[in-house]
């Protein structure tokens, strides 16, 4: 028997239309008030459309399905009588040339005409094809949908991309999109992970493990980044074979670039319904997105490791022109400039961009002669011109690197002036770099505090009246009011103490 998938629904679409009911309304007692049914072909049952004048009738009429199979190849309307001289009418139920079954009046008690018949059977049939059209809309809105939710989740990785490359930022909000757009309750995001050397005495390899980097919906019972062996569980079987496993509970899908790089997996649908082949499709398309945004933020951290090694080495050369008086550490001078960028709620680059200038912020005191450095009397004229060319040079320093290009201008201005009373360039309020007007406020401070030849140093208390008595004119005021805040908040002002 030549049955679809489909066509089981396309009859319970069918037999439950509300045209039924009206085509009952207007021909049952003209025909002599029969028993309306339908026989499936599909599982051999008999679905009853009307009341029953008594329960032998409609198991009079369930015997005709004997009859029916007798017709099987009837394209067309059919009408035989059965020993009670009672005439049952058969319209067949044709699904793109397929026979799903037959719509029967059984027991009819009179007399149809060819028009009555007719209208009866094409009644039955625009039902059964409107039957057929809602149940291919569906189909195919079931088909579409994962797509266009794949569609949007590109879209949406994409926004995700541009907004951070920050790893584990990215790793958690993909974990968090995937469970949303699924519409799981459990979602965890495992990245592969290199860890010492293992094997025989003759074969040394490096051990790979799943490090679990994102999850949404787990308890914290396991630790931040549980690890996992290739080969154990579901996660390290997926990443041992590459291969996508679904399951009635779960699907796991392995990221990979040209390598594995990691796999990610669900489970816990919210309506309770098992995993099938759209999501899968759905969390594929998601993983291969991911992948390129995995890969970006891995290849920038690299690049930003390679970037603050060759900062830190640079710092340490430069170090050697920091005053001997310093009360202040480079972790408690970055810890200041994070907090302030933070508060300020800064972005990631412009935050970046001043932890490195932070670093690098003795660049302004290459080729300073000593005598200037260490002077304690008022300056000459020559010596204020010599100092006011310094930061140029600075800036000259870094701006050969090429990844530090958005430092430069926090090192070039972080001598400028909120009044624009400043060098080298007598910048004014906005148009100095807010990286600078932080550096400037962080330098000054460090000076005062710490002391310099010129002046004594003083309390903490008295270099923050200092600098608000400044607000405004040296110091952006934002800045100021900023710095103010988390001094005591992110324990600086302790921290200070503590190194004095």
């Amino acid at each position: 028997m030549d049955i679809a998938p489909n066509d089981k629904e396309v009859l319970a679409i069918f037999l439950k239309h509300e045209g039924i009911a009206r085509l009952l309304a207007s021909f049952h007692s003209d025909f002599g008030n029969p028993i309306w049914w339908v026989f499936s072909r599909i599982d051999g049952e008999c679905y009853r459309l009307s009341e029953l004048e008594d329960a032998q009738q409609f198991h009079s009429a369930t015997k005709i399905a004997t009859t029916l199979k007798k017709h099987a190849d009837k394209g067309q309307p059919f009408v035989f009588e059965e020993p009670r001289n009672l005439a049952h009418f058969c319209i067949p139920l044709p699904v793109n040339g397929r026979l799903i079954g037959y719509f029967i009046l059984s027991g009819i008690k009179k007399k149809m005409g060819p028009q009555a018949l007719d209208l009866l059977t094409g009644y039955v049939k625009l039902l059964l094809e409107t039957s057929f059209k809602t149940e291919e809309i569906s189909r195919l809105s079931a088909t579409l949908r994962p797509r266009a939710i794949a569609l949007s989740t590109v879209h949406t990785v994409h926004r995700i991309i541009n907004s951070t490359l920050n790893l584990d930022e990215l790793v958690s909000r993909l974990a968090h999109l995937t469970a949303q757009v699924l519409r799981v309750g459990r979602c965890s995001i495992y990245l592969v992970e290199k860890v010492g050397i293992g094997g025989t005495r003759h074969k040394k390899q490096k051990l790979e493990y799943l490090v679990c980097k994102a999850r949404v919906g787990y308890p914290k019972i396991l630790g931040r980044h549980p690890k996992i062996a290739f080969g154990h569980g579901i996660e390290g079987r997926v990443a041992q074979s590459s291969e996508m496993l679904l399951r009635k509970k779960f699907i796991c899908v392995p990221l990979i670039d040209e390598d594995l790089m990691g796999v990610v997996h669900v489970r816990d649908k919210k309506d309770k319904k098992s995993f099938n082949h759209f999501d899968l499709e759905i969390l594929t398309t998601l993983a291969e997105e991911a992948v390129i945004a995995i890969k970006n933020a891995q290849l920038y951290e690299e690049q930003r490791r390679v970037t603050l090694g060759t900062i830190q080495s640079l710092a340490v050369i430069l170090g050697s022109k920091n005053p001997a008086t310093s009360r202040f550490s480079q972790e408690i001078f970055l810890k200041m400039a994070e907090s302030v960028a933070r508060e300020l709620r800064l972005s990631e680059e412009e935050s970046q961009a001043l932890h490195y200038a932070t670093l690098l912020k003795d660049t302004t005191r290459v080729g300073i002669p000593d005598e200037i450095l260490n002077k304690s009397g008022k300056l000459t004229g020559d010596e204020y011109k010599s100092l006011r060319e310094h930061p140029i040079e600075g800036a000259k320093i870094v701006q050969h690197f090429e990844n530090l290009k958005s430092v430069t201008p926090i090192i070039l201005y972080s001598r400028e002036k909120y009044d624009g009373t400043g060098y080298p360039k007598g910048l004014k309020a906005e148009k100095i770099p807010i990286g600078a007007r932080i550096l400037s406020l962080l330098n000054a401070f460090e000076a005062i505090v710490s002391g310099r030849p010129y002046r004594s140093q003083v309390s903490i208390d008295e270099a923050l009246h200092e600098i608000s008595r400044n607000r405004g004119t040296q110091f952006d005021p934002r800045v100021v009011d900023a710095f103010v805040k988390v001094l005591d908040k992110d324990g600086l002002r302790r921290a200070i103490k503590k190194n004095s």
